[in-house]
């Protein structure tokens, strides 16, 4: 799912980096205290150098707001409704304060920042597992009830196809899935070649905040 999109576009970061770039990998969802949204589309995302040889990463933030339809202030529970009309349950962790204050009707922000880090494996290097890991963080308490995860993933990832016309690179991720990056115009696309391995690292940062937005919903 969301996983396979991030592990996608580290991978793809990754093949970028043996002209100067990546590192791709799948990131396994499982946020803060506050259930995870799904991330948005992945789409496209172009790699740039970072500096270090071999190296490249692509950061982009993508943002929604959803309504809530219910909310169970002593369970903590809260489900919301997206702008296409999927609706998603939340369970909400002591993180979030201030619960009580909202209500059905009411708005929450959901900000996703999303990172990919693409970095050349040279031949003979020893395959990296697909590793991930949580960290999570809180709001401060006379702020809006808000809440923050972090997740991310690391792996080796393996180039499939290299459209040099179109700067678009494919990888393979270890579960099997394949992925596509864009090459950006400072990275050295002719020293990538299909086979080559990319260590990929994918991080997505989920903030979700509650937000009072307009007139609450009428039960």
């Amino acid at each position: 799912m969301r996983k396979l999109v991030a592990s996608s576009l580290a991978a793809l970061a990754a093949t970028l980096a043996q002209a100067q770039a990546p590192s791709p990998v799948p990131v396994p969802p499982t946020p803060i205290p506050v259930a995870r949204p799904p991330s948005p589309a992945p789409g496209t995302i172009e790699m740039k150098p970072t500096g270090t040889p071999g190296q490249a990463a692509a950061s982009r933030l993508a943002i929604d707001s959803v309504t809530i339809t219910a909310i169970d202030v002593r369970g903590r529970v809260v489900t919301v409704r997206r702008r296409n009309g999927e609706t998603q349950t939340f369970k909400v962790g002591s993180e979030v304060t201030r619960l009580k204050e909202f209500a059905v009707g009411d708005s929450i922000k959901i900000e996703y920042e999303q990172g990919l880090v693409l970095e050349f494996q040279p031949p003979g290097s020893e395959n990296v597992p697909l590793e991930s890991g949580v960290t999570a963080g809180r709001s401060d308490r006379n702020q809006l009830p808000a809440s923050t995860a972090s997740s991310g993933v690391q792996g080796t990832v393996t180039i499939t196809a290299i459209d040099a016309e179109k700067r678009l690179v494919s990888f393979q991720a270890p579960a099997g899935k394949v992925y596509q990056v864009k090459a950006g115009p400072m990275i050295r696309l002719e020293k990538l070649k299909v086979g080559d391995r990319l260590l990929a690292t994918y991080t997505e940062t989920v903030a979700i905040r509650l937000e009072k937005a307009g007139p609450r919903a009428k039960k």
